[in-house]
């Protein structure tokens, strides 16, 4: 009967094991979602892994030789509990590629801020400064109410550069 399974992947390597493990034809689900990074002076969308070192290879139990995963680049191993190799349960496999969309992202939801919610600025100038939730600019860039010079002030910053304070 065949199961899916946990690979543990080198750093950042999770790529390159996906894809010889591909070559070798076994069956590889690496769930990915897009997220904002700064690069080179601006903010771009890139596809990471969701489960960064992680991703699923579908195997039979008693025909399959799992010898070559082992040794394939960009694999650790087989993530296990003692001897043990555990499956990983069905229904979360088919949970997570039930929501992939066609380049195999899962949508990573927006937070919920709610207006007047506390949020702390985590990068850029204003590192550290505290502001009120005043609501959303496109779909990755919030407004928030900023005290400065004593005089309320708003300012938009990428979502991902603030959290809950």
């Amino acid at each position: 009967m065949k199961r899916w399974y946990a690979i543990y992947c080198k750093p950042r390597e999770d790529e390159r094991a996906e894809l010889h493990l591909d070559h070798q034809a076994f069956e590889v689900f690496r769930p990915k979602h897009r997220v904002r990074r700064k690069r080179s002076g601006g903010m771009t969308t890139l596809i990471e892994s969701l489960f960064p070192r992680y991703l699923f290879v579908h195997l039979d139990d008693l025909t399959e030789n799992w010898a070559p995963i082992r040794s394939t680049r960009g694999v650790a191993g087989m993530v296990r509990w003692g001897d043990h190799v555990p499956p990983v349960p069905e229904p979360v496999i088919d949970c997570l590629r039930r929501n992939v969309d066609e380049v195999g992202c899962i949508p990573t939801p927006q937070a919920d801020y709610q207006k007047g919610d506390r949020l702390v600025i985590q990068e850029g100038a204003f590192a550290g400064h505290e502001g009120l939730f005043y609501g959303r600019r496109g779909e990755d860039r919030v407004m928030l109410l900023l005290e400065i010079m004593k005089q309320p002030q708003t300012m938009v910053f990428p979502e991902a550069s603030v959290a809950r304070g």
